[in-house]
């Protein structure tokens, strides 16, 4: 299906040394049902040959493709700022943004748009995700924040295959361009893990509603499945990044929630490190980790607040 309905879509994706896996990822997106009018592809300094590979395919051939590669890895929050700020200079209506891992299937973005029929001035709509094996992955959080009479109404629009939601990750999601240029940008500071859970509430609490759509599917290839969890975490090179989780974490706590779930969660998190300290293997660097988050988000709040704010400016 061309994209003759009105509406241009961007999308954009955002690797790092998975070549093969962004090689299935763009195939997915080139064939959709529903052509994509622009693919960006923002390469994070990648060192295993991804540049070669896309020139070998003839990805970079194809006239929808524009390629960026990054000089140094600037983590998928960095990934996608630059990846939403190149689409929203351009003139499409819709930018359509995943991760390398993310495979979209085939009518998955036809299904994305054909709810903006019922809700264009949604801020995004979600495709629902699942693994490998079928199972859930990336649940977006559902909007149960009451309306005017004191209750949620996030199940009124059942019947038309759309979920109201609060927030969700970068794992296909389609944003209005309009929604964009009210928000502005995703927060690169915050480098990995907690950016796309701002940005979208960022989304949902400053410019409209955003809704999972029941019959838009991809399937995240990532290579754990479970939830993020530095207890279960067995890869000693991994271990070090989990303080952008605690600190990313906290930050959306302090920056949408009350203060008193802000100190709530610094408590919790203070005690998790704690308890992390006990386990196996490597608990006393999953302590130090975590502890550094929490410190890192102490001392980092209204820096941050700041950041998002100058957005919100724009």
């Amino acid at each position: 299906m061309d994209n003759n309905n009105g509406s241009k879509v961007a999308a954009v994706v955002v690797t790092y040394n998975r070549k093969e896996l962004l090689s299935e990822c763009l195939n997915a997106i080139l064939k959709q049902s529903f052509s994509v009018w622009k693919l960006i592809i923002i390469d994070n300094a990648s060192t295993d040959g991804t540049e070669d590979m896309l020139k070998k395919t003839g990805v970079l051939e194809n006239p929808v493709v524009y390629y960026k590669k990054m000089e140094i890895n600037t983590g998928g929050s960095g990934g996608f700022y630059t990846g939403i700020e190149i689409a929203r200079e351009t003139d499409c209506d819709w930018i359509w943004i995943m991760d390398d891992d993310t495979i979209p299937f085939s009518d998955c973005l036809e299904k994305l748009i054909e709810k903006i029929r019922i809700n264009p001035n949604a801020s995004f709509f979600a495709s629902c995700v699942k693994g490998e094996n079928n199972e859930p992955m990336n649940v977006a959080k559902i909007d149960a924040r009451p309306t005017e009479n004191g209750y949620a109404d996030w199940y009124m629009d059942l019947d038309k295959g759309l979920v109201k939601i609060q927030k969700a990750t970068f794992v296909s999601l389609l944003f209005n361009k309009k929604a964009v240029e009210k928000v502005g940008l995703p927060c690169k500071e915050y480098f990995i893990w907690g950016d796309d859970f701002e940005y979208t509430q960022r989304l949902t609490t400053c410019f409209a509603p955003a809704y999972l759509v029941g019959d838009s599917w991809v399937c995240h290839k990532r290579k754990n499945a479970r939830s993020i969890s530095l207890k279960k975490e067995t890869d000693f090179a991994r271990i070090r990044n989990y303080h952008y989780f605690y600190r990313n974490s906290i930050i959306n706590v302090y920056l949408y929630q009350s203060r008193k779930s802000y100190i709530k969660s610094v408590l919790k998190y203070w005690q998790e490190g704690v308890k992390l300290a006990f386990t196996r293997p490597f608990g006393f660097r999953k302590l130090i980790t975590c502890h550094k988050g929490v410190f890192e988000a102490i001392k980092n709040k209204k820096k941050f607040r700041g950041l998002i704010l100058s957005q919100l400016k724009r």
